[in-house]
């Protein structure tokens, strides 16, 4: 098992809408690029690949504590400490 832990603790959009939405405006830029795709990879300079995972966000350990007190949410209020500390590290911490 690694040791390891995360270098950048944010959590990116893997899936959905907007990735979907990204992935088909690349998809139309690579087709309707005029000069031709000359080599295997150059379909990477036309649209730039972070582009489609742009969409991330951070929460920081002391917020999502204070979020967990401050919340009206019952689902949210209904959990204990422990697990919105166990969620936070599963996100934000460990690989």
């Amino acid at each position: 098992m690694s040791r390891s832990y995360k270098k950048f603790p944010v959590v990116k959009d893997k899936s959905g809408p907007s990735k979907k939405f990204a992935k088909r405006l690349s998809s139309k830029a690579v087709r309707r690029y005029s000069s031709g795709i000359h080599a295997g990879r150059m379909y990477r300079k036309i649209f730039c690949s972070w582009i489609i995972n742009d969409f991330w966000f951070y929460k920081s350990f002391r917020e999502a504590i204070r979020d967990w007190e401050t919340s009206d949410v019952p689902a949210v209020k209904a959990k204990t400490k422990k697990q919105i500390i166990n969620e936070w590290a599963k996100y934000y911490y460990r690989k």
